[in-house]
């Protein structure tokens, strides 16, 4: 396993084990942190291109006030030159921002990293997932459709 594929590797196991410090001594200054999800108003809307040490710091912050990563299991890490790849299994839990800790709800999903890596730190990433599952799973996509079918009967 290369460095780069290993710091991926640490850096999100640790992550799955709540574990911020390895993320934290990987981000380059300048990094630069890209997430797909940006439905503005929706459940799961921190989605954006965030710049910065610090501005990626309160993303992650901002991500683990609602949800608990307990489980990162690598599938598959690749590389090639600065560019790494890695498939990985997660388990987190959720808290709805109306519910309590004991609403607490179990997320099973896949999720893939790109990330770009030099002299040991990240310089950019970006994460890939099922949000349509991930949201099923949160019960906020069947509620949306059960709300808007509701609203469409006569």
């Amino acid at each position: 396993m290369s460095p780069s594929e290993q710091l991926m590797k640490s850096v999100l196991e640790a992550w799955g084990e709540a574990d911020m410090g390895p993320v934290r001594a990987a981000l380059a200054e300048d990094v630069v942190w890209k997430c797909a999800s940006s439905f503005e108003g929706g459940e799961f809307c921190f989605g954006g291109v965030y710049r910065g040490r610090n501005n990626v710091l309160a993303l992650l912050s901002k991500i683990s006030t609602s949800y608990y990563f307990q489980r990162y299991v690598t599938k598959e890490i690749v590389s090639k030159g600065e560019i790494v790849w890695g498939l990985f299994d997660v388990s987190a839990s959720y808290v709805s921002p109306r519910g309590t800790e004991r609403d607490r709800e179990l997320l099973n999903f896949e999720a893939a990293y790109r990330w770009r890596i030099r002299d040991g730190k990240i310089l950019e990433a970006q994460t890939f997932f099922d949000t349509a599952a991930f949201l099923v799973q949160q019960g906020a996509l069947l509620a949306k459709q059960s709300a808007r079918a509701s609203s469409l009967s006569p």
